[in-house]
């Protein structure tokens, strides 16, 4: 055996020298080519859009995030905390087709540690009280989608085709503190 074969196989060798180029190499291609960032990037928002070729179709495609601070109650509603939601809305929208696909992603910031996170078909959405609501626009005749999430754990409440009343917010929102 030579002595680059048997250089190549020690332990020392694969520690010192393959294992960095592959974690390397590794974060290379999350960071530039799927788009998963370091926890450090967690603290920023970027804002894109682009437009691209699919097959014959021409897309406009938007990527939008942003920040929003809430006080969510305690179960018993005798104390708050102050909760960071980052927001992304990503819209895939195909030149002379009504409507658009798109997606809302929202998660929960307690200090760095990611407490909660959802991800729903969805136009826009926005935090109302002590619940997140996404609406989806209907498309071709078909009503708005409304769906309602706690902000208290991410979980989904209930999905209706008609925006909620006062009333049934309210009770929606009581439900919370059963």
């Amino acid at each position: 055996m030579s002595r680059l074969g048997a250089t190549i196989r020690k332990p020392v060798f694969i520690l010192a020298a393959i294992l960095p180029v592959a974690l390397f190499a590794e974060f290379v291609m999350l960071e530039g080519v799927v788009g998963i960032s370091l926890p450090s990037d967690r603290g920023s928002a970027l804002s894109s859009y682009e437009i691209r070729d699919k097959g014959t179709e021409l897309h406009f495609i938007t990527r939008n995030k942003r920040f929003s601070i809430v006080d969510v109650w305690s179960k018993h509603g005798s104390a708050s905390e102050a909760l960071v939601l980052r927001e992304s809305f990503v819209t895939d929208r195909q030149g002379g087709i009504e409507g658009a696909r798109s997606t809302v992603k929202v998660e929960a910031l307690n200090g760095s540690a990611v407490r909660w996170s959802f991800e729903e078909t969805g136009d826009n959405g926005e935090a109302m009280n002590q619940l997140y609501e996404v609406k989806k626009f209907g498309c071709c005749d078909a009503p708005n989608t409304y769906t309602y999430f706690s902000l208290r754990d991410g979980r989904k409440l209930r999905t209706t085709h008609a925006e909620l009343n006062r009333e049934e917010f309210a009770a929606l929102e009581q439900t919370l503190y059963d």
